[in-house]
Formats: C-alpha cells, structure tokens, sequence
C-alpha cells in the first residue's frame, strides 16, 4: 500500500523513473536515439517522390559500424576536422509539383548523410525536449513510429488527428476570422546557424562556435555537409531535414505561445490561427512575421490572409468533389468514374493546379474514407467490371500524359487495385508517351518514373537506342541509374555503354561533380575506382555488397473476374495535406 501511495503523489518524471519508463516515451515522437537513426538511414535518405526501387534498407548499421564513434572526438580541432572530412554535394532530382513547375529535390551523399544522422541520434533527448516545449503542440507533421521501421511521412494521419479536429472547433467558439499564413520557400531559406540559435539559444550560440560543447553547433556543421558546406538552406527530400525544420519552427512556435498565442496548427510551414477580432488577425501575422525574422526567414505574402469565419472548413474544389454521388458497396459503371473526373478536371481547370485529380483518383482507389478513429487503416478498393478498370486505367494515363504530375501515384492508386490481365500492354504504351514527353519537356522524374514501370512489368519501351540516349544527355543521375538497369535487363549493349561512359567521364570530373552523381558512379565503378578517387566511404559500402537499387517486381494475378481480387489501397491525403512539403 505504501508504494502504491508513492507512485500516486509523484510527479510525472519521478514516475517515469520509478517505473523504469524510458524518457522519450513521455515525448510526441516516443522514438529512442536508435529508432531515429534505423529510421533516417534505412528508411529517409530517398525522397518519397522518387521512384520506389530505391532502398537503404542496412545502412544504419554499416554507418553505425564504420563511423559510429566519429562525433566522440573530444578535441575540438580534430573534431571539426573529422566533421569536415564527410562533406560532399548531393544528387539533384526534379519532381513535378501540381503546377508543373518542378520542385528541386536532393538526395544526399551517404557519408554526409550518415554523419548528420548520427548527430541527430546523438543529440536527440535535447532535440526532442526542445521540439517538446510548445504546449500544446502546434506542429502536426512530425517524426514517429510509421510501421517498418519508418519514423516519418509527409501526410501520415496518426491517431490523434481526431483530437485536432475537435481542438479546432472549440477554437471556432468566438472566433470571427483565421490566419493562413505561410513561410516563403521555408526549406531552401533556413539559415543553418539557426540550429544552434533554437536550440542552445542566441546569446550562448554567438558566444560559442564549439562542437564539441555545443549540440545545436555540432548539428549545424553536420547540416552544412550535405550542401558541401553551404549555410543556407536544407535538402527538400531527406528524412533528417523534417527533425532539423522542427528544431527551429518549435521554437518559432515556442516564442508565439509565450505572446499568448494558443489556437494554432501548423502543418510543416503553414500556420492557421482562430482570431477574436482582425486587429488580433493583423497582430498576429505581423509578430508570426517578427518571430521568422529572428530566425532569418519570411512570411510569403502571396499566400498569407485573413478569412472571415465562419468558412468552409475544406477548399471549394474539395467541397464540389466531396457531394459527388459515388457508390461505397455497388459495382461502379465507368459513366459514373468518368463523371466523377470529369468534375475533379473542371476543379482543376479553375484554379490552374492538378491537385483535384490527384484527390480524385485517390478516392477512387478505396472503398470508403476513415471517418472515425476506430477505423482500421486499410481499405479494399472499389468493386469494378471488367469494362471499367479498362477504361478507367485508360482514362487515368490520358490524364497523366496532360498532367504529368500524376503519373507517380498511378502504379499504386489505379494500376495495383484495378489489375486486369491485358493492363501491361496499355502501361507499356503509357511508359514509351511518357518517356517522349519528358524529353520534349524536360521532365526527367516522368522518364525515370517510365522507366520504373518498365522494369516492374517487364515490358519493353518502344524507343531505339538513339532516342533513349537523349535521355542521358539530360545528365539526371536518377533516371540514368534506371536507364541503365534498364539496359541490361533487356540486353541493350549500346544504351548500356552510353550510360556508362557518362559515368567514366566522371573519373576526371572535380569532386562536386562526382558527388552529384554519387549514386550512378556507385553503380558503375568498381571498389578500386571509387577509393581512389575520394569516395572512401562509396568504396567502403561497395566492398560490402551494399546495394541501392532493388529491382521491383510484380506478382501477375490470373486473369480476373468482373469483381477483380481486392488488395489494398491508402486513403487520399486530406485538402490541407494535398500541398507538397516544403
């Protein structure tokens, strides 16, 4: 009785202790140092508009063991030597956003990586209470236990989005107008000096460059070197930038709630607050501005603005899309999916971005929506003839080809839950158009998403030799990684040595430029090539066997019934997650 007793007048840490809890568990992240790292390195080094075949699934643990014990230097000169010895430019990848105006993506080099990795790891107890001091918690995107391994997803909908839901309407009780409010290229103008600035605070921070007594120091120089040593700006893509975000926009969030300021959301650099009166609306917007300035970064004017309440809590075109009659249970006619487009295409028209059709397609995917939070998170998709997977597949790759942006969520939301047997063909002719518009465009994440299909279904891309070489010209090392595995696959000679003199010419290449094209110089030089010319660490993971590129398969289904076999399919992201990050 008396324990009993103890346990029930202590306080929240005190109980953590006496219970043997580990520390992090009482955090919104509940992730361990190693949970964090397995997660960045396995699972967060590929952006997720890349094509899928991409893995680092093992790095962690050859990173563990080869550098593990870098960041325990104690002499502050060798330290910032050591540190320095793991910088390298990163790999460029161009997605296309719903505009089609390309989004600059980067995939790091691994060295670099892996040691930005560490520190995070290393430092993540002070990350973690530091991300944890808003009360409540403005931010909603943040890194947790995602399922195998994975500690982060750009739109992942955790459990307590509900709670959200319900915090925003008692915050509506009163409230006569909201802020939109939004940081102009949030990931691209943080200043990485800033780290330390949020993290140990100013004055100790511009007192101090020390590694090895400051984290925020240490993590910013480890940030530097995925940018080879640049200070403004993170990589967009990289798990490991979302944690470094959040270390500045908590406290950002932090400074805000000291001002009084509660009704907040934030989902990554978009605000919402519920204001009483728009004098409160402006104040707002002009402290959130000062609180930014601080931190070297900008409200975005275009996008910031007060909204008389009460509003329609999604946007238009959502609302439109959202009364659409759509059966959950029949078997849905291609006249009604075609309807239901044909509406999503009229809302995309309008405000000039594909994002309606992507939703639509989406919700096209699933048999119903997860309304309630007891809701399982798979659902089987909708019934379908076999007429109208036909027609549907086709009608979703004519869309692709009008707007490329797309074309990435096709193999997931329409090609895997509406399989029928003569699908390969039509994704066949889909690929070569693809591939065709990129070069005409200069697309190249539709060609490398082409090709990615390609290798898939295992069919043959009806281009020559010559034309294919066009696309190593566009100089994309992610598209060339695939289109030489493409090459060999299919046993084309020429196209392979193409690729692969671009490769070599690299060998005499400066460093940047190698680095740039870390990931096909890993694929074609050998252990020796890579270690003699300055990828120690390329030719370290090369010895070991470790392999980035998994060749994706297909398991083909017996042709189907009119009602198909039901495999699994996510739900659409929400309106508010429907905008790419940052």
């Amino acid at each position: 009785m008396t324990a009993v007793a103890k346990v029930d007048t202590a306080e929240p840490d005190d109980l953590l202790d006496l219970l043997e809890i580990e520390w992090f568990y009482s955090t919104k992240e509940k992730l361990s140092p190693e949970d964090v790292l397995n997660g960045l390195l396995d699972h967060g080094l590929f952006a997720e508009k890349i094509p899928p075949c991409f893995t680092t699934v093992g790095l962690a643990e050859l990173v563990s063991g080869s550098m593990g014990t870098l960041l325990d230097e104690t002499n502050e000169h060798k330290l910032k030597e050591v540190v320095g010895a793991c910088a390298h430019d990163y790999m460029r990848y161009e997605a296309l956003r719903d505009s089609n105006i390309p989004r600059h993506m980067g995939v790091p080099h691994p060295e670099a990586y892996g040691l930005q990795a560490l520190a995070i790891a290393k430092h993540w107890q002070a990350i973690a209470t530091h991300c944890n001091r808003p009360k409540p918690a403005f931010s909603r995107i943040h890194v947790r236990h995602i399922g195998d391994g994975r500690v982060f997803e750009m739109n992942y909908k955790g459990a307590e989005r509900f709670s959200f839901e319900e915090d925003e309407q008692k915050w509506m009780t009163g409230a006569q107008f909201v802020v939109e409010a939004d940081i102009a290229t949030c990931f691209p103008s943080i200043y990485t000096h800033s780290i330390p600035w949020a993290l140990d605070g100013k004055s100790a921070a511009k007192k101090s460059g020390s590694l090895t007594k400051l984290a925020g120091n240490q993590l910013d120089k480890c940030t530097q070197n995925t940018r080879d040593r640049q200070t403004n700006g993170l990589l967009i893509g990289p798990h490991a930038s979302n944690i470094i975000s959040e270390i500045i926009l908590t406290q950002i969030d932090f400074d805000l709630q000291k001002k009084g300021y509660l009704k907040v959301k934030r989902h990554v650099d978009d605000y919402r607050f519920y204001a009483s009166t728009y004098e409160d609306a402006e104040k707002f917007i002009k402290d959130l501005g000062l609180a930014l300035r601080a931190y070297e970064m900008s409200l975005n004017e275009k996008k910031t603005k007060i909204v008389p309440l009460p509003s329609p809590s999604e946007a238009d075109w959502v609302l439109v899309l959202n009364r659409h009659p759509l059966p959950k249970d029949q078997e849905l006619k291609f006249s009604e999916i075609r309807a239901f487009l044909d509406r999503a295409l009229t809302c995309a028209q309008a405000i000039g971005k594909s994002t309606p059709l992507n939703y639509a397609i989406k919700v096209l995917a699933k048999s119903h929506s997860k309304n309630n939070p007891g809701d399982g998170d798979e659902t089987p998709p909708r019934k379908l003839s076999l007429r109208a997977k036909r027609m549907y597949a086709q009608e979703a790759m004519n869309l692709a080809l009008a707007y490329p942006y797309l074309a990435p969520m096709l193999d997931e939301n329409v090609f895997t839950p509406y399989w029928y047997a003569d699908l390969k063909d039509k994704i066949a002719e889909f690929a070569t158009a693809l591939v065709q518009l990129g070069l005409r465009k200069l697309y190249s994440d539709a060609i490398a998403h082409a090709i990615f299909l390609s290798l898939k279904y295992d069919f043959v891309i009806d281009l020559k030799d010559e034309q294919f070489k066009e696309v190593v010209k566009l100089d994309d090392c992610i598209a060339n990684v695939l289109l030489l595995e493409y090459a060999k696959v299919r046993e084309r000679e020429k196209l392979e040595k193409a690729v692969k003199r671009r490769a070599n010419e690299l060998k005499t290449a400066d460093q940047r430029d190698k680095d740039k094209h870390w990931l096909l110089i890993y694929q074609v030089w050998s252990e020796v090539e890579l270690k003699g010319r300055d990828q120690g660490f390329l030719a370290q993971l090369k010895g070991k066997g470790f392999q980035f590129f998994s060749l994706p398969k297909h398991e083909d289904k017996a042709e189907e019934t009119l009602e198909g076999d039901a495999t699994v399919a996510e739900a659409p992201a929400t309106p508010s997650e429907a905008k790419d990050e940052a």
